[in-house]
């Protein structure tokens, strides 16, 4: 169970006001994201490119601003772009996969929920034939989870049982769940060629896989955040 207190959702809050990115949608933000790596099929981002890519992003979202961020907004920005960093990058390599950013950073743009799942398939389809592989939804619910993650307090639990806070059970609890998500999408379809389109998916979320992802409804800022 991620906890996401008042404080977390009234700093994410002001991350994505103050700054101006809820205002703009998934496929620019996530074109300011790939900006460096886009040539390359499977994009990884060593620290300074990951850094490169957050300045390209808010320097785009705050340019139209009244007035500059003030020192205290900064200081908070920094910190959570710190901490996506470690959240996404992989432990053996710290480096982080760039599109799995770029799906996990859609949480936090504009857009309906179904937009931005569009959006997310579109990312995920590499090859651009429309169908999207079970490793590739699981690495898409990855991200949203690492992105859940990155703004929550704690976790409190794993299986039914109570859980720790640190690093090694973090990483156990986003791929357990990412795991069990993906199954449950995939056994519930059983696509014949092993991939699904955005129709599959949609479909099997408004017929009931939405009581399997609930949080799936955390795409829509304007749920939790913006009404904040």
């Amino acid at each position: 169970m991620i906890s996401i207190n008042p404080n977390q959702v009234q700093l994410l809050h002001r991350i994505v006001t103050q700054t101006g990115l809820y205002q703009y949608d998934g496929p620019t933000v996530s074109r300011l994201v790939l900006y460096d790596s886009k040539s390359r099929r499977h994009p990884t981002m060593t620290k300074k490119a990951f850094q490169a890519a957050m300045k390209r992003v808010f320097d785009h979202t705050t340019s139209n601003l009244a007035a500059p961020l003030s020192s205290s907004i900064q200081q908070e920005l920094t910190a959570f772009t710190d901490k996506l960093f470690t959240m996404f990058a992989n432990p053996k390599t710290n480096k982080v996969n760039g599109v799995a950013l770029a799906c996990g950073f859609t949480v936090l743009c504009n857009g309906r929920k179904s937009d931005k799942l569009e959006h997310i398939f579109e990312l995920l389809d590499e090859d651009k034939d429309t169908w999207v592989s079970q490793d590739e939804i699981a690495k898409f619910i990855q991200s949203f989870l690492i992105m859940l993650m990155s703004v929550s307090s704690s976790f409190t639990h794993l299986y039914g049982g109570a859980c720790s806070n640190d690093s090694a059970a973090i990483t156990q609890t986003i791929d357990a769940g990412s795991d069990w998500a993906t199954s449950q999408v995939f056994d519930a379809l059983k696509p014949k060629n092993g991939s699904i389109c955005f129709d599959d998916f949609a479909d099997w979320y408004t017929k009931g896989g939405y009581q399997s992802m609930p949080w799936l409804e955390l795409l829509d800022l304007r749920k939790w955040v913006i009404s904040a």
